[in-house]
């Protein structure tokens, strides 16, 4: 799975981080990164996503792009 976070969008609340500390963390700037794609099963990561309040975070197949 790709992972992408628009750091335009994102707004530091951490939420991605408690879900899914292996894959996220925040930058000195406060805005979430991801450390590691394959740090946690899809299901945490999707649910990390989907918790995000500005949406910042967009999941795709690496192989189909969708």
């Amino acid at each position: 799975m790709k992972i992408t976070v628009d750091r335009t969008k994102c707004e530091g609340y951490a939420k991605c981080v408690q879900v899914s500390p292996k894959v996220f963390q925040l930058d000195k700037t406060m805005i979430a990164a991801v450390i590691d794609a394959r740090g946690d099963s899809d299901e945490r990561i999707l649910f990390a996503a989907k918790l995000c309040p500005t949406k910042a975070i967009a999941l795709s197949e690496e192989e189909t792009g969708k």
